[in-house]
């Protein structure tokens, strides 16, 4: 009997191992089951509940067989025991009689996982449950308040969020400075390139219960002062008031100080500054600087620098105060040119008289015709000196009649002005054309929709600035004038867009002209 009796004892063992080994291999550890596996078997199974805040959560714990003891705890710990009924239940917890726990008015601090141990006949048995109560995203950045940094720094700004489900969270920058998205990142981190990322960054943080958390930090960005000048030479005339003028943009707010070739403004009663706020806007200041010189004398012209300076660092611009001419523009001429003649207006302004203009023109060979196709060949200038009119106002205007050119041929030219201050900047290039039949090259006619024809207007002109070949290394000059003498992108003179585009249209008409004339006398030759 005695054997009998162990026989059962280790079969029960082994049953009971393999119904433990058998969990395990499913996966499963929320319940455990000693003794008789039959009689404490649940009913009910393992569940994690997600609810609200102020729900109501029930957490069954079900026996196939009446228990003698059922016993609740959090975390390890001991919550409820039903064989110690005077024991004081949590606040908000309540046991059943059927072993199941009940939670009221959840919170988030009741998140955890829950363990029912309960005892039959059969043995102890266990099951674990979950709560997870879900709530609002909330989020809160660092540093918070506002953030002072320099151009050129690396801004650091860490999103500290909360929240069940774990909250999503997206960075927003003001004026979309950023490049790359910085989704999901709880750190954003950006190289400060200029003033335009100064203002808020926000981090918005969303879990889908309730609304969006936001919270944001603003950024000031420090930058050195930036200026700007509606010219940057000023024409006038001694005994006259002259006026120099810089705009700067700063943050902190910059200090100006005015230079005269190279040495300290000394202000009195007839050389004073003037300083006025253009706009204060929340992230920077614009100011207008005017250095005002009253009575003008031969000592007062010549470089100015307006710098400006605040602790990030220092900027300067250089000014001119001249009473050489103003550029030169070439106008439309009434007189009809010839093939070996071309007639030539310009028009500049000078407060002092002039003394005398210098023409500079030069031939452009077959196959350079063009900004784009020309050749780095040195093309020597010719120079004519023609003396002024010695009129006194302060608008000038004079023709001039090129002659000895030579026929189906492109010139190009360029006019100075000089008053007794020096000469003046010079004008833009004027390209035009010889009368007759000019030689097209065959790779020009192959490489556009208008190369079919096989001449050029007789005499079309165009006037260009030396900015429209910087493709094609820049408009050529001789060895005799510096190059920066010759500014062919300073306009100087006031209206010298508008010049130019009135040369253009007036200039555009004589090619049409000139053919109808051709057709004209070619029927007549023929009768």
């Amino acid at each position: 009997m005695a054997g009998v009796a162990l026989e059962r004892i280790f079969a029960i063992t082994r049953l009971t191992v393999t119904f433990v080994v058998l969990q395990a291999a499913l996966g499963t550890n929320r319940q455990i089951v000693t003794g008789n596996p039959v009689a404490g078997s649940f009913r009910s199974v393992p569940t994690t509940v997600k609810a609200y805040e102020n729900d109501t959560v029930l957490l069954p714990c079900y026996q196939n067989a009446p228990y003698r003891y059922v016993r609740w705890s959090r975390d390890d710990l001991l919550l409820l025991d039903s064989r110690y009924p005077d024991l004081r239940a949590p606040p908000r917890m309540r046991l059943w009689t059927n072993g199941s726990l009940e939670v009221t008015e959840v919170q988030t601090e009741d998140t955890g996982d829950y363990m029912c141990e309960i005892m039959t006949d059969g043995g102890k048995a266990s099951q674990s449950h979950a709560i997870e109560v879900q709530y609002q995203a909330t989020a809160a950045v660092h540093p918070e308040g506002s953030i002072d940094i320099r151009v050129g720094q690396i801004l650091e700004v860490a999103c500290q969020v909360t929240g069940v489900p774990k909250p999503y969270i997206k960075w927003n920058y003001q004026n979309d400075n950023l490049t790359l998205p910085f989704e999901n990142e709880r750190k954003l981190s950006v190289l400060i390139e200029d003033r335009n990322f100064s203002g808020p960054v926000e981090c918005t943080a969303t879990n889908g219960v309730g609304e969006a958390a936001s919270a944001s930090v603003q950024v000031v960005v420090h930058f050195v002062p930036e200026i700007e000048v509606k010219t940057t030479t000023v024409h006038t005339r001694v005994g006259e008031t002259g006026i120099l003028e810089c705009v700067v943009t700063s943050h902190p707010v910059a200090s100006i100080h005015w230079f005269h070739h190279g040495l300290p403004v000394v202000f009195d009663r007839r050389i004073v500054k003037l300083d006025a706020l253009v706009s204060k806007q929340q992230h920077y200041t614009v100011q207008r600087h005017q250095l005002a010189i009253r009575n003008l004398r031969d000592a007062d012209l010549g470089q100015y620098e307006c710098k400006a300076g605040n602790r990030v660092g220092i900027a300067g611009t250089q000014l001119e105060l001249t009473g050489r001419p103003m550029v030169a523009s070439f106008k439309p001429a009434a007189e009809m040119s010839s093939p070996t003649t071309h007639n030539f207006i310009w028009q500049t302004e000078s407060f002092s008289p002039l003394i005398e203009y210098k023409l500079k023109f030069r031939r452009v060979p077959s196959g350079n015709v063009t900004p784009a196709r020309r050749s780095f060949q040195q093309l020597s200038w010719r120079e004519l000196i023609i003396p002024s009119d010695g009129s006194y106002g302060p608008l000038h205007s004079i023709g001039y009649t090129l002659q000895g050119l030579q026929p189906t041929s492109v010139y190009e030219v360029v006019v100075l002005s000089r008053n007794r201050y020096g000469w003046s900047d010079s004008s833009n290039i004027l390209r035009f054309a010889t009368g007759g039949e000019v030689e097209v090259d065959p790779v020009e006619m192959n490489e556009g929709p208008s190369s079919s024809a096989s001449s050029v207007p007789m005499t079309e002109t165009i006037e260009f600035s030396e900015s429209e070949g910087v493709d094609d290394g820049g408009l050529i000059t001789d060895n005799t004038i510096p190059n920066d003498y010759f500014d062919y992108g300073t306009t100087g003179g006031v209206g010298a867009g508008s010049q130019l585009r009135s040369t253009m249209a007036y200039c555009s008409l004589l090619p049409a002209l000139l053919v109808m004339f051709v057709g004209i006398f070619r029927g007549i030759k023929d009768l």
